[in-house]
């Protein structure tokens, strides 16, 4: 096997946008742009299996306050409400 780990790193850029429904004024009439940072990596133990562990959302970014949206606060359809999340997978291929 030529590499034993593979790492990877990703950005996710959401950019500001203003609250239609809101008044220019109002708190939450404008969301600010938003950055996730997402790192994964994976460990082949050999050509059968391997182990990945990643983090989404690496320094918990929270959503943005939209006043008129939702009841949750926030366009629940575009930003990650959920926070930091951990994840570990055992891959085995036969």
């Amino acid at each position: 096997m030529k590499q034993d780990w593979r790492i990877y790193y990703s950005v996710q850029y959401i950019g500001a946008a203003d609250d239609i429904n809101a008044a220019p004024e109002d708190i939450g009439a404008r969301a600010p742009s938003v950055f996730y940072h997402n790192v994964q990596g994976t460990y082949f133990i050999n050509s059968d299996l391997s182990v990945t562990g990643g983090v989404n959302n690496l320094f918990d970014k929270e959503p943005p306050y939209i006043q008129s949206w939702t009841d949750a606060n926030t366009d629940t359809m575009t930003y990650d409400l959920l926070g930091r999340q951990l994840y570990l997978k055992v891959r085995y291929s036969f």
